[in-house]
């Protein structure tokens, strides 16, 4: 089998909305409601394809302010 540079991307494709969703839920805060960001957590982590998609679509309206932690 020959390898070729398309094989990364075809492979990294599906994995870009699960890591947006990562940063975004890392760096938005969610209202005091740490329980949310938890479990949104644990579905982009053990569900990524899926748990990205549907944190994109349905998860980002929970979200609260970004959280500037140059200053923490």
């Amino acid at each position: 089998m020959i390898f070729h540079w398309w094989h990364v991307l075809v492979a990294a494709i599906p994995i870009l909305p699960n890591l947006w969703s990562l940063w975004h839920l890392w760096s938005h805060d969610f209202n005091n409601d740490f329980e949310r960001k938890v479990r949104w957590l644990l579905l982009c982590v053990f569900v990524p394809v899926i748990g990205g998609l549907i944190y994109i679509f349905k998860g980002r309206k929970y979200a609260g302010s970004k959280i500037d932690r140059r200053h923490a």
